[in-house]
């Protein structure tokens, strides 16, 4: 009985080496992106709660001095 040329063909690819590196490369700059990503919305993040804490000491002043004019009457 012959074996069929297909499922060898299929078994040892002759380009085997070159689609592993091919998908190694594509995983490689997929984390990368995945990192640069993250490492930009640690620094959103941090804005926005600087942005926040800047709002909330605002707030806070402006109560303060309504409250000092209150009790000046």
């Amino acid at each position: 009985m012959k074996k069929s040329k297909k499922a060898s063909s299929r078994v040892t690819a002759p380009n085997q080496e070159a689609s592993a590196a091919a998908a190694e490369s594509k995983t490689a700059s997929r984390r990368k992106a995945v990192t640069a990503n993250a490492a930009e919305n640690v620094a959103k993040r941090q804005v926005q709660k600087s942005q926040a804490t800047a709002i909330q000491g605002h707030m806070r002043a402006s109560g303060q001095r309504q409250q000092a004019k209150r009790d000046a009457r």
